[in-house]
């Protein structure tokens, strides 16, 4: 494995974003599903003390609801789906800074990253507006936030599902 990352899987996403993901984000392409990312990279080997480390800090942390309402973008034509609750999701990535300092997020290049769910990146301004008013319609998507997700790329730069931690019970968010 060359990578690997901690993310959120949103599956309830997938119909609606699969097919825009896979002409708008290459990541797509190589396997990676719908997704909020909470760290990457990780450790590039995973070994049984970093899983039990991993399992540990998400039994810690209560299960929640999320929904994706808004379709947002960043500077560079990064188009997205905004998650809420914010805070949840960032509490998620601070959880594993502060337990893996030696992965900082994306390399160090975003200290405090905003977590999203991509849907296309390196777009035109045209493509981009475009993008976001075909899946607008399609919101809210909703999800149960219950498990934690190691993704791995292999040496052929695919990514796959490698393991999963559940987070911990609790009652649903209203």
């Amino acid at each position: 494995m060359t990578r690997s990352a901690i993310v959120v899987l949103v599956a309830e996403a997938e119909t609606l974003v699969a097919a825009h993901r896979l002409v708008h984000d290459p990541m797509a392409a190589r396997g990676v599903p719908a997704h909020v990312t909470v760290l990457h990279p990780f450790r590039s080997v995973v070994d049984d003390s970093t899983a039990h480390e991993v399992a540990a800090i998400a039994g810690r942390l209560d299960a929640f609801d999320a929904t994706f309402a808004a379709v947002d973008s960043f500077p560079g034509s990064v188009v997205f789906l905004a998650p809420e609750p914010l805070d949840r999701f960032k509490e998620l990535t601070r959880s594993f800074v502060e337990a893996f300092p030696d992965c900082p997020p994306y390399g160090g290049a975003f200290p405090d990253p905003h977590p999203h769910l991509t849907i296309g990146s390196h777009l035109d301004d045209d493509t981009a507006d475009g993008l976001a008013r075909t899946i607008a319609p399609g919101l809210p998507v909703t999800t149960r936030v219950d498990r934690l997700t190691l993704l791995v790329e292999d040496d052929a730069g695919r990514w796959s599902v490698a393991q999963s931690w559940p987070l911990a019970s609790s009652t649903p968010s209203r």
